[in-house]
């Protein structure tokens, strides 16, 4: 096969139409293995105190002062208020702490988050903080089970039913349940469809990396390879450019999974693996993409010249 794939281009236009059409959209995947870092990210933030407001009389620091303890460091705890305020704290030559340490408590209200740097997270959304916190970390992990166990899944049926309806199938799981995670109603929904986009994301990728080697010759493939690293090193750069200008957790799921619907769009044009079609059986389906390489490499006369048992030889 190797002699046949250099006959026809092994790595002409026709390689490098493969290589943009399915590397292209191979940025959603690396786009969401560090997007857990932007969705789960946790800005500063405190109890809330429901009798706060009430305070009219003092500025936002001083009703902080007797309503939040500090932390070694001296800054206002993220998990702990006291029971009721300590006004004794306000005096300037005030040197003691709080009443006793029973007056401390963790949470009873719910945060107040900072929303200067992200407008919203997961973690706001759920309050996915101090006592809750693993539950924040946990969605990480979530997502590459699901990618492992798709690396499984579509490494197995790709080799039986083909590379092409793979892909397809992995664009349609991908978009599907990265829009449900992005429409989450709860925690656990959003956990669910998570694992659920890992799952379809790592067919994604494995298969269409192996399908676009497929179409290359022993002599190109490192240059295929550096290709795919340069899209990975592209989309860690286009990530952190999109989590500055999009700052809320659901529209940047929504527009880091995008590129799935172009790849969709242009899915019908992405060859079957001709490899794969000779390893079983169906030579002639393979001469169809074998011929379709030919003519956009120019190489179509050369081809069509070659004898039917020329070809078979090479195969």
């Amino acid at each position: 096969f190797e002699d046949l794939l250099k006959d026809v281009g092994g790595f002409g236009r026709f390689q490098i139409l493969v290589h943009l059409n399915i590397f292209i959209t191979r940025l959603v995947l690396p786009f969401h293995f560090l997007l857990h870092n932007f969705l789960g990210a946790i800005p500063p933030h405190h109890c809330t105190i429901p009798d706060l407001e009430a305070l009219t009389n003092l500025t936002q620091e001083e009703k902080l002062m007797v309503s939040i303890p500090r932390e070694s460091g001296g800054t206002f705890s993220s998990c702990k208020m006291f029971s009721k305020p300590q006004f004794h704290l306000l005096l300037s030559n005030s040197s003691q702490g709080a009443d006793n340490d029973s007056s401390v408590e963790q949470c009873q209200h719910g945060w107040v988050y900072n929303h200067s740097q992200f407008s919203s997270t997961i973690a706001t959304e759920w309050d996915l903080v101090c006592e809750r916190k693993g539950m924040n970390q946990a969605t990480a992990t979530f997502f590459f089970v699901g990618l492992t166990l798709g690396s499984i899944f579509f490494g197995i049926l790709s080799d039986k039913f083909g590379r092409k309806i793979l892909i397809l199938l992995a664009y349609i799981l991908s978009l599907l349940f990265a829009v449900l995670s992005a429409f989450s109603t709860s925690y656990l929904m959003f956990a669910i469809t998570r694992t659920l986009t890992g799952f379809g994301l790592a067919g994604l990728s494995i298969v269409s990396f192996g399908l676009s080697m497929e179409w290359v010759d022993i002599e190109h493939r490192s240059v295929s390879a550096f290709f795919g690293s340069c899209i990975w090193t592209t989309s860690y750069m286009l990530l952190g450019l999109i989590a500055y200008l999009i700052r809320d957790w659901r529209w940047l799921i929504l527009t880091v999974t995008s590129p799935c619907i172009p790849g969709i769009i242009l899915w019908w044009w992405i060859p079957e693996s001709a490899r794969w079609l000779i390893a079983n059986g169906k030579t002639e389906k393979a001469h169809v993409y074998l011929a379709r390489c030919a003519a956009i490499n120019r190489r179509e006369e050369y081809y069509s010249k070659m004898t039917p048992e020329v070809k078979k030889k090479k195969l």
